[in-house]
């Protein structure tokens, strides 16, 4: 049985341009509801089927630096003119793609994070106390993940 891939090895496409310095990504996961009904003449217990899948908000950390991307993206939804509700050409949407690798640096699974725009960006805590690098977390909405083995 071959060894599991390892966690730290992954690169981030935003519109098809790898971005550097990602320390995390969370949230790659779906989840699908399930409706139950009961059937005449089974009154046992119920059955179940698969109901709307939803997927969850996808978080982008890395270190802060002199990169305003992050920034720039978040401030588009901000300055979406709400008091009409339109939103133009919905250019804030992204498609992101995570890619994991193997150990000798080929992608080997894909993750593509459909139509994205953020929900929340913020810095965590400075601490005058502590010599951590300063971490820029960018929580994106999506309307799919799908994933692939290359």
């Amino acid at each position: 049985m071959p060894d599991p891939y390892r966690n730290f090895k992954f690169e981030v496409e935003i519109d098809g341009f790898v971005r550097a310095g990602f320390s995390k990504v969370s949230g790659l996961s779906r989840t699908t509801e399930d409706t139950e009904y009961r059937e005449g003449g089974e009154n046992e217990t119920p059955h179940k089927l698969p109901g709307q899948t939803s997927f969850s908000d996808v978080t982008l950390s890395r270190g802060v630096s002199d990169d305003e991307d992050f920034q720039n993206w978040s401030d588009t939804i901000f300055n979406v003119d709400q008091v009409d509700g339109e939103q133009g050409d919905e250019n804030f949407r992204r498609t992101v793609v995570v890619y994991l690798k193997n150990k000798a640096g080929d992608r080997v699974i894909k993750w593509t994070i459909l139509r994205a725009w953020p929900k929340e960006f913020s810095t965590e805590d400075l601490d005058g106390a502590g010599n951590d690098a300063l971490i820029d977390n960018l929580v994106l909405v999506n309307e799919g993940i799908k994933r692939e083995r290359l």
